[in-house]
């Protein structure tokens, strides 16, 4: 139940990209009537000169959203860890894409990537956020939230999470499914193929998946659309105008566990947007672990 009812955690490390997903962090908490909980991670060992981090951040938070019930804590040890073991009782964990570690050019640091490959609580992960960390910056409440489908169990955990997402901003819900066929146009042929009968089945599969969710949030305004080619590319094409991208990655419990390099992981590193990660259960059902051999 902690997901229904634990804080927001953020992690926040003084620098501009942290303070970014504070205000993200802020915004959430003030949503579903949570508390925030502000955490400062240092490694073992170092002096205490970032102590103060999280407090200082604390009343900056409280500042933007005033009456959401706000905490600080610094703690010792590496960030992942921490914040792995504090979103076991939370509703959502939020991180900047990078913090204060060295910029390799890559769009996400340690952290972020740890958090968003496997956390127990929806992981929320800020792209470029020093975009939001000026006071007066403001947050796209009315773009879409946009999410991918692919009928498998991660993809179902996305859109359970992007139904509520999209209710309590009061947005639209973008369900998208890349559609790679064998006779789609490709440049430099003389012709394409009519292929709008398949995608009206594939509009069709993609509300009826919507369905149930759709009953739950009868006010939720959906959108279905067919995108041709590879997941990824539609995907982070999509998130250019989405406010926020919802995508599901694999545990241990679903049913199908894919060989080909997820495409969750690869559409969190190329997206323009914030992604909100709707991670599974940590383990494997008893069922599906192995006996031990004799």
């Amino acid at each position: 139940m902690a997901y229904r009812y634990g804080p927001v955690v953020v992690g926040v490390d003084g620098s501009a990209q942290s303070m970014g997903a504070l205000r993200w962090a802020a915004d959430e908490a003030s949503r579903c009537t949570r508390m925030l909980q502000v955490v400062t991670v240092l490694p073992e060992g170092s002096s205490a000169a970032g102590a103060g981090t999280a407090a200082r951040a604390a009343v900056e938070a409280q500042r933007w959203r005033v009456g959401v019930a706000t905490v600080a804590e610094t703690r010792r040890g590496a960030p992942a860890d921490v914040l792995r073991e504090l979103a076991g009782q939370a509703r959502l964990v939020v991180v900047g894409g990078r913090g204060t570690g060295p910029d390799d050019g890559r769009p996400m640091g340690s952290t972020s990537a740890a958090l968003g490959a496997r956390a127990d609580a929806p992981v929320l992960i800020v792209h470029e956020a020093q975009r939001w960390a000026g006071p007066d910056a403001a947050l796209p409440h009315s773009a879409p939230v946009v999410t991918g489908f692919d009928d498998s169990d991660s993809a179902r955990r996305a859109l359970r999470l992007a139904f509520e997402e999209a209710a309590r901003r009061g947005v639209r819900l973008v369900i998208v499914k890349a559609w790679p066929h064998p006779d789609l146009w490709r440049p430099g042929e003389g012709r394409c193929t009519d292929l709008s009968a398949e995608e009206s089945v594939v509009h069709d599969a993609l509300r009826e998946a919507a369905a149930p969710w759709h009953e739950e949030f009868p006010l939720v305004e959906v959108e279905v659309r067919s995108e041709p080619g590879e997941a990824v590319h539609a995907l982070t094409v999509a998130s250019q105008w989405a406010g926020l991208m919802v995508i599901g990655t694999r545990c241990p419990a679903d049913r199908a566990q894919p060989g080909r390099p997820s495409v969750a992981r690869r559409v969190l590193w190329h997206a323009a947007c914030p992604v909100l990660i709707a991670h599974g259960p940590a383990r494997a059902p008893a069922w599906r672990v192995a006996p031990a051999a004799a």
